[in-house]
Order: structure tokens, then C-alpha cells, then sequence
């Protein structure tokens, strides 16, 4: 785990401040006894550790835009980790919200490679391919990770960074399906490695199976794509549909294609209308949408996923609060 950062228990509490008493002026004095997930959550510092600790899911962060970037995008991404520890470890912990079924374990070290690509731009195609070349590495560390957690048999939540991360998810599970909530594809030419062809490279070598993309706004499909997403049986997908939402309806179209009991799960904030992100529209899914969309999903499904990736958030185009509390909102969700 020479590329992994876990987070102690002192790190994690650090991020809820205490309220104390107004009524003691010696300020030692806690004001109440109300307790937040920064000190109801597991914590570990070692993947022996996570092997014997009792949690449901263990999260994880990618404080990465350097495939975002690799595509165009704009970068930001790299920020929502950070945001959503703010919100969800300040989530309060009781009998009807329980934070000891989660492990916050830490973030997969990206400083170096982000620091050396700070200055590149996609633009220049001497600075695209080493762009490419860095994600290859971020692809390396994530399969590291993910595959030792995969291990300890814990359900891994994946935050932040762009979908270029899909790619070293599949490849650690190594041969599962994938219901993939989004307004693209990310299925572009698997040539080079960057956020919107993350997918294409894992079909490719036989990481991901059968695809299916609810949401896709289909618009923004070219020609070609539309003929892959046509000709190409392992993909199926329901558009956006502003005027009509049946959730059961396109849930129950993605079960049908994929293996219930062998699936990831991956969530792009791109499909969420307004949402500050690395291809922000104004067009898309509300949060409750979104949500009720990833309730029926694991509902419907015999089994939870393999893991859970929430990616494309970037708290720099909106309030950093707002976009931790969402994502806190999506996780905290799961039973």
C-alpha cells in the first residue's frame, strides 16, 4: 500500500468541531451529548485491520482531475473528497442513523502525479499524452487498492475524481457488469487513457461484461455511438426524458441486462441538473431522482453491487458544502 494515505481516528474527528456550553466559562463543557459520524465511524490503519473490523462499507477517496483533464473536461474533481468528509462526518450519528456501519479508510495518494500535471494542458498534445500517461498510473495505484479491499470481503464507496476511475474499479473485479447512472457514454475510442473512455478500455480486455447507462442524453451522441449503442448487445441504456419518469420502469431495463448478483455500480454527478461538475448542464436529473433511481437499483437487484462510484463532482463551480452534502446524502443512503 506504498500509494494509499488512511486517515486515523484523530484525522477523522478533526473534521466536527465541538460545541461546548455557554454556561461554563472554562469552555471544557460540552453543550450537549449529540454525537456526529466523525465520532461514530471505523476507522483502520491497515487492510489486516479492515479484514476484522465489522463494517457494511468502507470509503475511499480519489483527490484526482487528471482524467477529467486528459478529456477536456474542467478540472475540479479532485476537491470532492474533501467536501464530502465536511458534510458526511458532521452527519449525526443515532439509533436511526447509524454511522458504525461504515469504515472511512482513506484516499489513494495522487499528489505527486497531480502536482506534475499541473501545469499541462490538453490542448497541447505533447501535455495530452502525458496527461495519458499519468492516468495509466492513477489506473495502476486504484487497481492496488481496491483489490486489497475486494479481499477483506467490505463493500468498497469510491469518491471522487473523474470516470476515468471506472476502469481500474472493473479491472480489480476483473469481469463483472456495471449499471452506469450518467448523461454520456464515457464508451469514446479506446486510445490513451482519460475520463471518457474508461469503459471502452475495460470492455476491450474483458473487465466490464454488459453495460447499462440510464439517463443518457442523447444529444450529445454522435452518429458512430449511436450505432455502437445499437450494434454492440452488451450495451443497452434509457435516455433522458424531461417530460416522462417511470424509475421502476428503466431500473427494472437495467437489471434485466446485467448480472444482479455481479454488477459495480457508478454514479457520474454530470447526470444531475446544475450540479457542480466537470461537464455541468443545466439539463439532467434532480437529486431526488437521482436518489430514488440508486434506492430501486439496489432494491431491484439480488445482491449489492461489487462497489459504489460516485465521480465527476467539482465543488470549485458551486458552493463546497453543497456538493459535500450531497454526496454525503447518496452514501448515507445505503442500508
Amino acid at each position: 500500500m506504498n500509494h494509499f494515505r488512511f486517515l486515523t481516528k484523530e484525522q477523522i474527528k478533526a473534521y466536527s468541531g465541538q460545541r461546548f456550553s455557554m454556561n461554563d466559562i472554562t469552555g471544557t463543557r460540552v453543550e450537549d451529548t449529540s454525537v456526529t459520524f466523525a465520532h461514530a465511524v471505523q476507522s483502520c490503519s491497515s487492510m489486516e485491520e479492515l479484514t476484522n473490523c465489522n463494517v457494511d462499507y468502507v470509503l475511499v477517496g480519489i483527490p484526482e482531475d487528471i482524467g477529467v483533464r486528459a478529456n477536456f473536461g474542467r478540472p475540479g474533481a479532485a476537491q470532492a473528497w474533501e467536501s464530502f468528509l465536511g458534510a458526511f462526518l458532521n452527519l449525526q450519528h443515532h439509533e436511526n442513523n447509524d454511522a458504525s456501519r461504515f469504515c472511512v479508510l482513506g484516499n489513494v495518494v495522487v499528489d505527486d502525479l497531480m502536482d506534475n500535471c499541473n501545469s499541462l494542458k490538453a490542448s497541447n498534445h505533447d501535455d495530452r499524452l502525458r496527461l495519458s500517461s499519468a492516468v495509466e498510473e492513477i489506473d495502476e495505484r486504484v487497481t492496488q487498492v481496491i483489490q486489497q479491499i475486494k479481499e477483506t470481503g467490505k463493500l468498497p464507496i469510491v469518491i471522487g475524481g473523474g470516470h476515468n476511475n471506472c476502469y481500474p474499479l472493473l479491472k480489480a473485479f476483473n469481469g463483472v457488469d456495471a449499471i452506469n447512472i450518467d448523461a454520456h457514454t464515457d464508451l469514446r475510442t479506446a486510445s490513451g487513457r482519460h475520463s471518457g473512455n474508461g469503459f471502452s478500455h475495460a470492455l476491450e480486455q474483458g473487465y466490464l461484461r454488459n453495460y447499462f447507462m440510464i439517463g443518457l442524453q442523447e444529444s450529445y451522441l454522435s452518429q458512430s455511438m449511436i450505432e455502437l449503442l445499437r450494434d454492440d448487445l452488451r450495451l443497452a441504456y434509457t435516455p433522458y426524458q424531461f417530460d416522462y419518469t417511470n424509475i421502476i420502469e428503466e431500473v427494472q431495463l437495467a437489471a434485466n441486462h446485467i448480472d444482479s448478483t455481479n454488477y459495480g455500480l457508478e454514479i457520474d454527478m454530470d447526470v444531475v441538473a446544475n450540479f457542480p461538475s466537470s461537464a455541468q448542464s443545466p439539463v439532467g436529473f434532480t437529486m431526488e431522482r437521482l436518489r430514488k433511481t440508486v434506492k430501486e437499483i439496489l432494491g431491484v437487484n439480488k445482491e449489492m453491487p461489487k462497489y459504489i462510484h460516485i465521480c465527476e463532482a467539482a465543488p470549485v463551480y458551486g458552493y463546497a458544502n453543497q456538493v459535500g452534502k450531497a454526496l454525503a446524502n447518496l452514501v448515507n443512503d445505503l442500508p
